[in-house]
């Protein structure tokens, strides 16, 4: 039987006095926990380092996304006069110096004329005339196919013939002839024609029309609740036609205005685009000089995005012992447009004017204990992807 030795003794009683001396730390740190005050309590309890905000503690983030600037309440557009009529005139659309018509049993001979028109709807008194040297039987017209004159000629001399407006096409094909002989069969029925014309009054009405062009920014087409449109129709009311007005294909008004007096009148806002607009004039008779002409969109009341976030005591006392900075950071939807703002921490003014993609902004000297605000005027329409409020 062995008994313990002295070093052995010793051992165990080294081993037992370093467990007790442990608890005994242990218990004196949470005792000196226990009676920290509550602010120091917690931040070795959370981890932080006892300034009383933990490093780059998000305050504030937000996506305030499209900030438009609106320098002014409307946006007018001041547009040239313009001028509305029709011309008409005679013109020549085929002739012939000479022809020689006949119409035997075993000869027949006819003349055949083909003419454009390039406007039918405007093109009236269309007429056909000739000179008759010598003449024997009736005299064949045909329009397209469709007789429009057969009579016996009893005369040298016989006024035009004119060709009925509904058979005009564009492309027209006119032929004379000369009856037949019938049993007679030894005759020959004939006409000789000189100075062959046919000749019609066209109108052209393109000039009926006029259209005008103006630019509309995204930032104005995006804010417009009112559209107004004015102008001064200078007229003869007694040959004034219906003048029409329309925006980009949209008609705003029809009727016979008041020669000689503005007439203002107003629009739905959705025909405006964004981009080029067209604005068109046009009339059916008559002559307009349209002057003043004046467009005008009435924007929609600004306003101006507000932000808040909360500084408690600690991240107060931090921001005073200098241990931690409260700092602002815009993000940009690119680094190429131009990115102007007045930016207001609690009242205090501040701005930038940058290119950059990310704008920074120590709010130290102007945040506050409690809650605390910012409000960004733009002075360039802005894309903000986020703005981010952390205590650093």
């Amino acid at each position: 039987m062995k008994f313990p030795t002295m070093d052995g003794k010793q051992k165990a009683q080294s081993g037992t006095g370093a467990a007790v001396l442990v608890v005994i730390i242990a218990a004196l740190i949470v005792l000196y926990i226990l009676f920290l005050p509550p602010a120091d309590r917690e931040a070795i309890l959370e981890g932080r380092d006892g300034t009383g905000v933990s490093a780059n503690t998000t305050l504030l983030l937000e996506s305030p996304g499209r900030l438009d600037y609106l320098p002014q309440k409307d946006v007018e557009h001041v547009l040239p006069s313009v001028n509305l009529y029709s011309t008409t005139n005679a013109l020549l659309l085929e002739s012939s110096p000479t022809a020689f018509i006949k119409n035997a049993w075993l000869d027949k001979s006819f003349k055949s004329l083909n003419f454009t028109v390039d406007d039918p709807a405007n093109t009236k008194n269309i007429l056909l005339s000739f000179s008759i040297r010598s003449f024997q039987g009736r005299l064949i017209v045909l329009l397209n196919g469709h007789e429009i004159y057969n009579s016996e000629i009893t005369s040298l001399v016989m006024p035009p013939i004119e060709l009925p407006q509904h058979l005009l096409r564009e492309q027209n094909y006119l032929e004379i002839q000369v009856s037949g002989v019938g049993a007679a069969f030894w005759r020959t029925n004939f006409y000789d024609l000189e100075n062959i014309k046919i000749t019609a009054d066209i109108t052209d009405v393109s000039t009926r029309e006029a259209k005008l062009s103006f630019v509309v920014t995204e930032t104005e087409r995006n804010n417009v609740v009112r559209a107004k449109l004015k102008f001064f129709p200078d007229c003869d009311p007694l040959i004034a036609g219906v003048l029409k007005v329309y925006i980009n294909n949209h008609e705003i008004y029809s009727s016979v205005p008041d020669c000689g007096v503005l007439r203002p009148l107003e629009f739905s806002p959705h025909y405006l685009l964004n981009g080029e607009n067209v604005l068109l004039f046009t009339t059916d008779r008559g002559a307009y000089l349209v002057d003043n002409i004046n467009l005008k969109s009435e924007l929609k009341e600004v306003t101006f995005p507000t932000f808040y976030f909360t500084l408690d005591q600690e991240a107060f006392d931090a921001l005073l012992a200098g241990s931690r900075n409260v700092v602002m950071h815009l993000e940009f939807s690119n680094d190429v447009d131009m990115k102007k703002a007045e930016v207001f921490i609690n009242g205090h003014l501040r701005g930038f004017d940058t290119r950059e993609v990310s704008y920074s902004l120590v709010l130290n000297p102007f945040v506050r204990k409690g809650n605390n605000v910012i409000e960004i005027k733009p002075k360039t329409t802005l894309d903000i992807v986020n703005i981010r409020v952390v205590a650093e």
